[in-house]
């Protein structure tokens, strides 16, 4: 490991030197980080990957169908939409003619009972939400809505939403930082990934993690140089956070759906990220769709209704 002279009166410049794929770590700090996030990586700890097994299923697990000819079935109604096509009719007769359908099992499914089985878990439980363990809450908010000038009462119009189901965002850092399983894999000091084949050639920059890319670095450099808190000494880091949300329907059967609002940390590998048995998803808000009406009165003079529904 090599050390360089000082960018200003706050850190240094260091390097590690080059591993046997002639790259290395660029920090901008006075030290090298306590612990090595690296160092926990396994083969095992970025895949899903498992031994195949041949055996087959027991019949609990087609449950709630008692048996594997009702499973089929079910899952072919359920699971290709409420209008069938002539390739949902050759599936279907794939599945009934297949040597293993049996009839008898399909006759003797109480069809009822696992419909509501099936569905018993669609529905909202309010309680859920009350659960203050939980870390959720419900809050009001007021959204500003635009009108365009060509509608009766253009201008921006306020809407609100009674019941904002969300948690607070400190709350889930904080339970992050504090899980021992977590807090190996987690990044507290970013750092350029350079590539360098010998010394004949320039450092190249290699980009693949949020804690190796600029914007990560310039944040944490800007933390680093400004004031601290009056008596504390604790290190001062960065938490990423990465948002996005979709739709989601949280059943084939039914209606029920959300749209809910997720939140990774940018300070743990993507290959973590991406790994699904890991649960590093967090789930931080519950948005309500917005419905918006058109109620024309002329080709020149109409109004915007807007509702807030889940």
């Amino acid at each position: 490991m090599t050390q360089s002279a000082p960018t200003n009166r706050f850190r240094n410049v260091i390097e590690t030197g080059r591993n046997v794929f002639a790259v290395f770590r660029h920090y901008f700090s006075n030290r090298f980080p306590s612990h090595d996030p690296e160092s926990e990586v396994v083969v095992s700890s970025s895949s899903n990957l498992v031994q195949s097994s041949m055996e087959p299923l027991a019949p609990s697990s087609y449950g709630p169908y008692p048996n594997k000819s009702s499973f089929c079935l079910g899952e072919w109604y359920w699971n290709h939409g409420t209008q069938k096509t002539q390739k949902n009719f050759k599936e279907l007769v794939h599945i009934i003619s297949d040597d293993d359908f049996q009839p008898s099992d399909i006759q003797s499914a109480n069809w009822d009972k696992i419909n509501a089985k099936l569905t018993e878990d669609g529905d909202a439980d309010d309680g859920e939400w009350a659960d203050v363990d939980a870390g959720w809450t419900a809050s009001p908010i007021t959204i500003s809505v635009p009108f365009h000038r060509f509608t009766p009462n253009p201008g921006p119009r306020n809407f609100t939403v009674a019941n904002f189901h969300h948690r607070s965002l400190l709350s889930v850092i904080r339970e992050k930082l504090s899980d021992l399983n977590d807090s190996p894999h987690f990044h507290y000091e970013p750092y350029e990934l350079l590539w360098q084949p010998s010394d004949k050639h320039d450092p190249v920059r290699i980009h693949g993690e949020l804690y190796t890319s600029q914007a990560f670095i310039d944040a944490h450099n800007t933390l680093q140089e400004s004031p601290g808190e009056p008596g504390c000494d604790l290190p001062h880091i960065v938490v990423a956070l990465m948002f996005w949300s979709d739709s989601t329907v949280l059943a084939n059967f039914g209606k029920a759906k959300l749209w809910p609002l997720y939140m990774f940390f940018g300070n743990e590998s993507k290959y973590r990220r991406g790994k699904p048995s890991l649960n590093l998803c967090e789930h931080v808000a519950y948005f309500k769709t917005v419905i918006f009406s058109v109620l024309a009165k002329s080709d020149s003079d109409s109004d915007i209704a807007a509702r807030f529904v889940y």
